[in-house]
């Protein structure tokens, strides 16, 4: 009974550590986001927010699942450790869980509609294209940073029917910081590291810290803050993982600034318990 107790737990912690679920409240930060921006101009549900983000999150896990699967000769070679080359998982049984998580995800998006069905489909479909040409292509942080971008564009056409300006404009934000944070992701391997993709990731700070009010300063700064106190382990210290599990964080942090402006006060504190909840979460499942 021991054996097997132990078996069963080896194997959850390598299906975690293959899922990296410690990043997926940022994802659920994104579908509060989204929702919020469309809170302005339709009615929104909570049903339909629960089921946005569980179709959300369960498309990210099987992304994740996918890029292992896609990586493993060169995980092989560079991180034998990680649960498909090591053996502990088989590659059959990765496969089987990501055409599982994107099924279910699929079907909860059918449910709510056909505007966020085929959303989420053109969703699946950068993911897919991301995870199989991400090592040699030079604009992968590009494509990564439009899959981060569909969720609020899904999450947004799931109660309103015509894109806005204001969601176009953040869903960009959004993504220049993504594009920041994944090019300083790729220089993990060398030994230099630009300032301009650092640049990126203050931008979406800026921006709130000229439209908000000087009551809701705090949040801006605070992003700014974050992401100047992540970026110092890139430049002082090379630690390159470690700035960019924050990095990653911190986009819950950006969202919340997003729902400060178009949503309400108590979705910018799930947006912030987000946050904290990845940070905890990364102290026991990396999230990179």
């Amino acid at each position: 009974m021991f054996v097997t107790s132990t078996s069963v737990r080896a194997r959850a912690g390598s299906h975690l550590a293959l899922a990296r679920l410690s990043n997926a409240p940022t994802v659920v930060s994104n579908v509060l986001a989204g929702v919020a921006l469309a809170g302005g101009v339709a009615p929104v549900s909570v049903g339909g927010t629960v089921l946005l983000a569980v179709a959300m999150v369960l498309f990210y896990t099987a992304g994740m699942y996918l890029n292992d699967l896609f990586d493993l000769d060169i995980d092989r070679r560079e991180r034998p450790e990680r649960p498909l080359p090591s053996g502990r998982l088989s590659k059959g049984e990765a496969l089987g869980v990501t055409v599982f998580l994107f099924s279910v995800g699929t079907f909860c998006l059918a449910l709510l509609g056909t505007a966020p069905l085929v959303s989420g489909l053109v969703l699946v479909a950068l993911i897919v294209v991301y995870d199989a040409w991400h090592k040699t292509n030079p604009l992968s942080p590009v494509l990564m940073a439009s899959t981060r971008m569909m969720v609020y564009i899904t999450a947004f056409v799931a109660f309103a029917p015509t894109l806005t300006l204001a969601l176009i404009f953040w869903a960009l934000l959004l993504g220049i910081y993504i594009v920041g944070l994944t090019y300083i992701a790729k220089t993990e391997t060398s030994s230099l590291t630009g300032y301009w993709p650092a640049a990126l990731l203050f931008l979406p700070a800026l921006v709130g810290a000229l439209i908000l009010p000087w009551s809701g300063f705090w949040l801006p700064l605070a992003l700014a803050l974050w992401v100047a106190y992540s970026v110092s382990f890139v430049y002082m210290t090379r630690s390159i993982g470690q700035a960019i599990g924050q990095l990653i964080a911190g986009v819950s942090l950006l969202d919340a600034l997003v729902i400060l402006l178009f949503g309400t006060l108590g979705g910018v504190g799930w947006a912030l318990a987000a946050f904290a909840l990845t940070l905890f979460l990364q102290r026991f499942i990396r999230g990179t």
